[in-house]
């Protein structure tokens, strides 16, 4: 594609025979040998040949023959028609395409009289109409009315007429130069002096040109701008050609902030889930130091009884500081809450209670345990409790939820209905927290926190809801006890 500096005229034509058929063929158009465009750095030669297509036509875009930066600066297009049917009577002329009129129908400049091939078409603007003279008499048929514009009985034609050159003007001064046998035009043709250089860019002498004096690159230049035939000997980069452009990925390697280093600082952002937890050996000196289990085990519950130490996640309160006097018996239909917190994320698979006697069998199927977020969402369910709590004279009862639930650090509660026994005394017993007065110490707190022990207002339940209203729960002096476990 030539530079968009270099201004171009669209050429079009169609050829057709005389009653109407498309012709077909090819029309070339040659530039002399080499033409030079010093300002782009490109040599133009050699001939563009267009192809008629199956209507006749040729479009081709070809460049202007005086636009600016060309050596010769005055110069032709060679225009050779092969066409079909004509045999070996193929037609030559020469054609100027001025950058003024962008585009040209070959025809407008193609010449008149096919008898004189050496024909320059130089393109012009189109003149205004005439305007329409009187018609004249009917000349007899098939007669010439005219030629080239002479009407006389007897017309003679000269060189001009025709646009020709006068044959008494070729190889003479003042007219053109012919070309011998061998092409090229007679000694006796040349200027005085065999047609020696009379100077070179202007210079005369013993003259030097550099680079710069014919528009072209020094050799240091042109090393920086172009490579060596040898200077780039990769072909391709991981299987690529082109402009290669590499990722950490094409290289098997990890994208710069996508890595833990093994040295140095760095800030990891987000949650991270390790496939084997971090570990260390000695005990933290500083705040920020990594910590072993049994470290924060050891400190958040010195010297007492904890949760996990008997095998629980979390529970309602140490059950050593249970009522060594009386049980809980519950209504049937309430339904009752237990807070239970969680201070490190946990899954939970059961709920667990401790029945100090239970003479069995008294338990309805609509009796169920149940986890609920400290939203009211409930999120656990255990099975019908008949089928989980038997006959018992003292026994922690597991109850499993019948799907596991991954809890994130907070208060849970533990949900608890029962039907069927008397609630006085046959229904199974609840370890429930001492209690000072009308109702357990252990359920004291600050207005609007967090209720420990309490119960819906509903009455006559036999299932757990799906949720329920925190804003609606009534504070219970019921503090049964229960616990959750992995």
């Amino acid at each position: 594609m030539l530079p968009e500096t270099i201004p171009t005229v669209t050429l079009t034509a169609r050829y057709l025979t005389p009653d109407g058929r498309p012709m077909s063929g090819t029309v070339d158009f040659r530039p002399p040998a080499l033409l030079t465009h010093a300002g782009e750095d490109l040599f133009l030669g050699g001939p563009t040949r267009a192809t008629l297509d199956p209507e006749g036509r040729l479009r081709l875009v070809l460049p202007a023959t005086d636009g600016p930066g060309w050596n010769p600066a005055v110069w032709t297009y060679t225009v050779t028609e092969r066409l079909s049917g004509l045999g070996r009577n193929s037609r030559s002329y020469q054609i100027v395409l001025s950058a003024d009129h962008p585009t040209v129908d070959l025809a407008d400049i193609a010449p008149a009289d096919p008898a004189n091939p050496q024909y320059v078409a130089v393109p012009g603007p189109a003149g205004r109409p005439g305007e329409l003279g009187p018609q004249g008499p009917a000349g007899p048929a098939g007669a010439v009315h005219s030629v080239n514009g002479k009407t006389d009985p007897d017309i003679l034609l000269t060189a001009a007429d025709v646009s020709a050159l006068d044959t008494a003007r070729a190889g003479a001064p003042g007219g053109v130069a012919t070309l011998g046998a061998d092409g090229l035009v007679p000694a006796a043709q040349l200027p005085a002096g065999g047609g020696a250089v009379a100077s070179v860019n202007g210079k005369t002498g013993n003259v030097t040109l550099a680079a710069t004096d014919v528009g072209a690159l020094s050799q240091a230049a042109g090393d920086a701008r172009y490579l060596a035939v040898d200077g780039s000997p990769v072909t391709s980069v991981n299987g690529r050609t082109g402009p290669v452009v590499l990722t950490a990925a094409d290289v098997s390697a990890v994208a710069s902030g996508d890595a833990v280093l093994l040295t140095g600082n760095q800030t990891v952002q987000g949650t991270k889930t390790f496939a084997a937890p971090p570990l260390t050996t000695v005990t933290p000196t500083t705040a920020d130091q990594l910590t072993r289990r049994g470290y924060v085990d050891a400190v958040s519950s010195a010297g007492s009884w904890s949760p996990s130490a008997v095998g629980f996640a979390g529970w309602a309160f140490d059950p050593a500081c249970g009522s060594a006097t009386t049980a809980q018996y519950c209504i049937n239909g309430w339904v009752y809450l237990i807070g239970v917190p969680l201070h490190a994320q946990t899954t939970v698979r059961n709920i667990a209670f401790y029945v100090p006697g239970y003479v069995g069998n008294t338990l309805g199927p609509a009796s169920f345990a149940g986890l609920y977020t400290s939203a009211g969402a409930r999120v656990g369910l255990t099975a019908p409790l008949n089928s989980l709590l038997s006959a018992t004279e003292g026994k922690t009862v597991v109850c499993p939820l019948t799907t596991a639930y991954t809890a994130a650090p907070g208060n849970y509660w533990v949900a608890l209905v029962v039907n069927g026994p008397n609630p006085s005394n046959s229904g199974p017993a609840f370890l429930r927290g001492s209690s000072v007065g009308q109702a357990p110490g252990g359920s004291a707190r600050m207005p609007n926190a967090f209720i420990r022990h309490g119960r819906l207002n509903a009455t006559g339940q036999t299932s757990l809801p799906a949720s329920f209203n925190a804003a609606n729960i009534t504070a219970d002096s019921n503090a049964i006890w229960a616990a959750l476990a992995s």
